[in-house]
């Protein structure tokens, strides 16, 4: 890890095995991963948005070549995204999903109960046809009047995640900490490039840790 992205260890730990991905990973094939969402490692299109947690990975696992789907869905409401995922497993059939959620139903003030329960269906829905999952919960903001809005989906996404053991990367923590570290040094705050600089970092460490343990 960069100095400027190192957070504790915890941000990043993983509750269960990635078993599909590990496997491929000690075969050395190929890994096909499915993302949801625009912000890990850039903005849009999609082929530019992957290339720095593309390239995060290929440095920590040389070996192994990771293949990010060209018709990646957009991230939007966890329900909308939920179907995004069964239609993309059956036309793709990844074998990783990194899925950024939580950000579009805090906006949209989802009741967090109906939330918790698609993520946990969905989640069961990809157990269930052997595909890896990590969750990623939304951005820390710093300094804007709407942060509080996301604590309720974030707390509701750990909730899930500690009940059914499922793999979240605690972005929102994360950047927290990064944010209240360069606060303590009297630095300026990031800017969005290097927060999804740090994001895509702090992705590929939790996959690797994950997969090599």
């Amino acid at each position: 890890m960069s100095p400027r992205c190192r957070v504790p260890d915890v941000y990043l730990s993983m509750s269960a095995d990635l078993k599909r991905t590990e496997r491929l990973v000690d075969r050395a094939r190929p890994v096909r991963v499915l993302v949801l969402g625009p912000e890990i490692g850039g903005p849009s299109p999609p082929e530019k948005r992957r290339v720095r947690l593309h390239q995060e990975l290929s440095t920590r696992l040389p070996q192994t070549e990771f293949e990010f789907l060209d018709e990646t869905p957009q991230s939007g409401l966890a329900e909308a995204d939920f179907g995004n995922i069964r239609s993309a497993v059956a036309r793709f059939e990844p074998d990783l999903v990194l899925w950024q959620v939580g950000g579009a139903d805090a906006i949209a003030l989802s009741d967090a109960e109906a939330f918790g329960r698609t993520l946990f269906d969905a989640a069961k829905w990809l157990k269930e046809r052997n595909v890896d999952l990590v969750l990623i919960d939304p951005p820390f903001v710093p300094r804007v009047p709407h942060e509080q809005i996301y604590w309720r989906i974030v707390g509701k996404i750990r909730e899930v995640s500690d009940r059914a053991r499922l793999n979240l990367v605690q972005r929102y923590a994360a950047m927290q900490f990064l944010d209240f570290q360069r606060q303590k040094l009297k630095e300026e705050p990031a800017d969005a490039g290097s927060r999804r600089v740090c994001m895509a970092e702090l992705v590929a460490e939790a996959i690797v840790k994950a997969v090599t343990r």
